[in-house]
């Protein structure tokens, strides 16, 4: 009997996603008669890459728009950084669970100043794959915000924490 060499392939797995939020951030250092919430969307792009078979390493890139309940002006706020996404080995099939976390940072603009803060996610995701490679995303994320600078924070008020609910599509291969 013979056998004919088998030629190696390496796999690659990544994950690609585009998700829109609903967004809260919840100030600190209010003054008394503000609001202490900014309600607003985002848009997000991600990707990841696998470095073991349940540890992807990736970044991401934000776009959102926000404005506190009383008559603050509206502010954007752009930010990215890098994360790291742990799978859940189970469960099985089309269903896909995982945490993530990292480091980013977020510029703000606004008519009333611009600046700048980190913030350290703690996201939770669930995947479900209609046809692969796709997949519908959703995720719940908090964000708490430090290192705060820029005219925006001058008052002393900044953004304490972001809480978002994500729904989106990707590629999960």
């Amino acid at each position: 009997m013979t056998s004919a060499p088998i030629a190696a392939r390496a796999q690659v797995r990544y994950d690609l996603g585009a998700l829109g939020a609903f967004q809260q951030r919840i100030f600190s250092g209010v003054p008394v008669g503000r609001s202490t919430f900014a309600e607003g969307g985002a848009v997000t792009i991600d990707g990841h890459v696998a470095v073991f078979p349940l540890l992807r390493v990736g970044a991401w890139a934000t776009g959102e728009v926000s404005k506190s309940v009383d008559d603050a002006p509206l502010r954007e706020i752009l930010g990215g950084g890098l994360q790291l996404k742990i799978l859940s080995p189970w469960p099985r099939g089309v269903w896909r669970l995982w945490l993530a976390t990292g480091l980013g940072y977020d510029g703000v603009v606004s008519d009333a100043g611009g600046g700048g803060f980190f913030e350290v996610p703690a996201i939770v995701g669930a995947s479900y794959r209609f046809r692969r490679p796709w997949v519908f995303l959703m995720e719940l994320a908090a964000r708490p915000s430090f290192g705060f600078w820029g005219s925006y924070y001058g008052s002393g008020t900044t953004d304490a924490l972001s809480i978002a609910l994500s729904f989106g599509v990707g590629i999960d291969d």
